[in-house]
């Protein structure tokens, strides 16, 4: 039974390197995004389930706390064990220009020792006095807004591109595929508006501040697609259906 453990653990492991030998050689981004939606799910694990056990450790319970607060902790403490790995990363990779520089390989490699690097941040969190996740805390607030900020840039970056290299094949056919595309994400953003009411205005509950900031873009949403529609507004569609 052991051998076959050994075997199964040494095959898991050997897949594992190869899959993240691949895809690090035709894109270190999307290894990237990999390991921040596996950071996530294991949030969103934790906050299921991590409550009962997170009671038991005396460094995190000094005091009467509630089921929320406990959950609130184990998500924080997986952010900032995960916000430790990326800045890392990025302060590592500050000054490199191209690929001949040593560091470059680190960016592109080593995938199954920043695995262990960054299991290892996210455990070392639990073991942090709960002053230091609270700090952490209110500043990830303003950190937040900063990273979706970041990644509305990237995102329309990334359209614009995707619109101007469909656009410059300049056939029929990749005009229908933009355009369908574009009806497509107008679609996804309004039925997405619509889930929004259901998780973030439940019954019973006061929850003007979200309807509003909702409904508000919806409301932009509409407003860019009329802009972008008319004959006189010279705008690239895909872009605008994304945001």
């Amino acid at each position: 039974m052991s051998c076959l453990a050994s075997c199964c653990a040494a095959s898991t492991c050997g897949l594992c390197s190869s899959v993240a030998s691949g895809i690090s050689k035709r894109s270190a981004r999307l290894a990237y995004c990999g390991l921040f939606g596996l950071s996530l799910i294991v949030s969103w694990i934790l906050r299921e389930v991590a409550a009962p056990i997170l009671e038991k450790i005396p460094w995190i319970n000094t005091s009467t706390h509630s089921e929320e607060w406990f959950q609130i902790q184990a998500v924080l403490r997986v952010s900032m064990g995960n916000f430790l790995f990326f800045a890392i990363l990025a302060l590592i990779m500050i000054g490199v220009k191209d690929q001949n520089d040593q560091r470059d390989a680190w960016h592109h490699g080593g995938w199954i020792v920043k695995m262990v690097f960054w299991l290892l941040l996210v455990v070392l969190m639990f073991f942090l006095p709960n002053v230091v996740i609270s700090i952490y805390g209110t500043l990830s607030k303003f950190g937040a807004g900063l990273f979706l900020l970041v990644q509305v840039i990237i995102l329309l970056d990334c359209t614009h591109s995707w619109n101007d290299a469909w656009i410059e094949k300049d056939e029929q056919k990749w005009y229908i595929a933009l355009l369908a595309v574009s009806i497509g994400c107008y679609i996804a953003a309004f039925v997405l508006s619509g889930i929004l009411f259901i998780w973030f205005d439940p019954s019973g509950n006061d929850c003007g501040l979200n309807v509003f900031f909702i409904v508000m873009t919806m409301i932009l949403a509409f407003v860019f697609a009329v802009i972008a529609l008319h004959p006189a507004a010279d705008v690239n569609h895909l872009p605008v259906s994304f945001n």
